[in-house]
């Protein structure tokens, strides 16, 4: 478990923004990017920013830096390793790095192509990480920027770690850190899909589920099955509901989750909207004590 920090209650955060791989990327052709999609997300970063809110953009790696740390065993860090794997891994992790790094130029232009005062901030290079979990991370810097009026914008990143040497530290780990130092209003991660269903949303029969509950211990009111991309390493929908589940439950409930998809026609008004309407096209995770 990574160190829960105190929140810092002079610097409120309006809306964490996740532009998730599936959408930013084409998750199945290496490292292909869509810029049509980052175009539109980024004008709806636009639209919040203007309107006085306080946002931080968190993207996934999606086709960019997953091939790379699936082929060199990245997140199996480097514990026990033999000569050549350590420099086998070694290699990797510099291509992994190179790729998400990439990825995280072109989003952050698309954001200030459209006008927004995105700046990047890299984990890879300050975030000291234990065990794939954040243990101490520069928020002060994060709260200065916030201050200044700049859009600071994460990525999912390998990073230095102490107990496996190194691993991946993924975007959803990133904003439940966020969550765990700032006093955030709410999250939102926007993906391929509407939200969270009940089975696999290539079913048939498949359920759009526009609120999940959960209790204190995190456990779901709703019976759900999840799959996972075959090259994603940081686990794909699962870890994305974990973490939504996982803030929600650190929040004492206070900061809502949803989950949308990027070309959902509701996208708008859960940015941008301070209630919720039943009829959005959107997934909202919320303490089992919340009405709807």
């Amino acid at each position: 478990m990574g160190i829960m920090c105190e929140p810092h209650m002079m610097t409120h955060i309006d809306i964490v923004i996740k532009f998730g791989g599936s959408a930013v990327t084409d998750k199945g052709c290496f490292e292909t990017y869509r810029p049509d999609v980052t175009s539109k997300l980024a004008q709806h970063v636009k639209d919040c920013h203007e309107a006085g809110m306080s946002c931080i953009i968190v993207h996934g790696a999606g086709s960019f830096g997953h091939h790379q740390a699936k082929e060199y065993a990245i997140n199996e860090g480097l514990r026990g390793a033999t000569k050549e794997d350590h420099k086998h891994k070694i290699w990797g992790y510099c291509l992994v790095r190179q790729s998400v790094l990439k990825l995280n130029n072109a989003v952050v232009n698309s954001l200030i192509d459209v006008g927004v005062p995105a700046i990047s901030i890299s984990p890879g290079t300050s975030w000291k990480v234990k065990d794939r979990q954040p243990l101490h991370w520069p928020h002060e810097v994060l709260e200065q920027y916030l201050l200044s009026g700049l859009v600071p914008v994460f990525h999912g990143d390998c990073c230095m770690d102490t107990d496996l040497t190194c691993s991946i530290l993924s975007g959803d780990t990133v904003i439940k850190a966020i969550c765990s130092n700032f006093n955030v209003k709410k999250v939102v991660f926007v993906t391929d899909v509407a939200g969270i269903y009940d089975r696999p949303p290539n079913f048939q029969d498949a359920k759009l589920l526009k609120t999940l509950k959960v209790d204190e211990r995190g456990d779901l009111t709703e019976s759900i099955q999840l799959s996972s991309s075959a090259n994603d390493v940081t686990g794909g929908m699962k870890l994305k509901l974990k973490s939504a589940i996982d803030i929600v439950v650190q929040t004492n409930g206070q900061c809502p989750v949803y989950i949308t998809g990027y070309s959902s026609p509701n996208l708008s008004d859960v940015l941008l909207c301070k209630g919720h309407s039943e009829d959005w096209n959107v997934t909202r995770i919320v303490k089992n004590d919340v009405s709807s």
